[in-house]
């Protein structure tokens, strides 16, 4: 018999943390509607960015490719994805 690995087990907290971050990239989206409101260019644009965030937060939260993980590793830290969308 071989050595293979079972299907990964996800921790009660790990899906509590992904429910979090569901629910704030869902608030990031519902801001950014928010500044298509006024419907001027200068603040849809910020809208657009904020909308791009939190779409890709939940994507993320649900597809992992290995090129993010590697190189964009501070998206699955809470801390880190804070300060990516301080800067």
């Amino acid at each position: 018999m071989g050595n293979h690995a079972g299907p990964s087990r996800i921790s009660a907290r790990d899906i509590l943390w992904r429910l979090i971050n569901i629910v704030v990239a869902a608030l990031w989206i519902v801001a950014a509607a928010f500044h298509f409101v006024d419907g001027t260019f200068q603040s849809a644009m910020p809208g657009v960015a904020i909308l791009i965030i939190g779409v890709a937060s939940i994507v993320f939260e649900f597809w992992r490719p290995s090129i993010i993980l590697e190189n964009c590793y501070f998206l699955w830290n809470f801390m880190g994805r804070g300060l990516c969308k301080l800067l």
